[in-house]
């Protein structure tokens, strides 16, 4: 059994969701193990740490998604809140003059900026708890992946959010 199957088959049990949210909190943790253990969640290595940070999100926010990864789900948030994630506008001669980028591309940033596991599963989670709120949801599967591999899956997640900007360049381009 995968960890996000575990989750999805307690979806509904509130007793198991409380305590996979302690895993959240250095301080309550150990009460998140007894089931994360079959999944390598107990320690402070790289593995551990994500698999407590997904377990924790879904329990604050089991709305799953089968594809995408968090390029795509903060994308989505700027969707949500009629963003764009970078606006570019004609100024009086003609060129074209970026406008800072809008909050969720602002927090993006930000989080693609981690440099470590411990500091971008804090920064995912902020950003996981804000999606709830919106109703967006999260490839729990897929972010499990990228919190192991990470820096390395910074450049997806990037492509991912940025795709419909290079998209609308793109259309942009064959138009004129």
């Amino acid at each position: 059994m995968t960890l996000l199957e575990f989750l999805l088959t307690n979806k509904d049990n509130r007793g198991v969701l409380a305590a996979l949210r302690k895993g959240l909190v250095p301080t309550t943790e150990p009460r998140a193990w007894p089931y994360l253990a079959p999944f390598e969640g107990i320690g402070q290595d790289r593995k551990a740490r994500a698999v407590r940070t997904v377990a924790g999100l879904f329990a604050h926010h089991p709305e799953n998604c089968a594809d995408g990864n968090m390029g795509d789900t903060c994308r989505d948030l700027c969707n949500v809140n009629e963003e764009k994630p970078w606006k570019v506008t004609e100024n009086v001669n003609g060129n074209e003059k970026p406008e800072p980028p809008g909050p969720i591309a602002r927090k993006f940033g930000w989080m693609l900026e981690a440099v470590d596991a411990e500091e971008i599963c804090k920064r995912v989670a902020r950003m996981v708890l804000y999606a709830r709120s919106k109703g967006v949801p999260v490839n729990y599967e897929q972010l499990e992946k990228d919190l192991i591999a990470w820096p390395r899956a910074r450049e997806a997640w990037a492509r991912h959010f940025w795709a419909t900007q290079q998209a609308e360049r793109a259309d942009g381009e064959a138009v004129s």
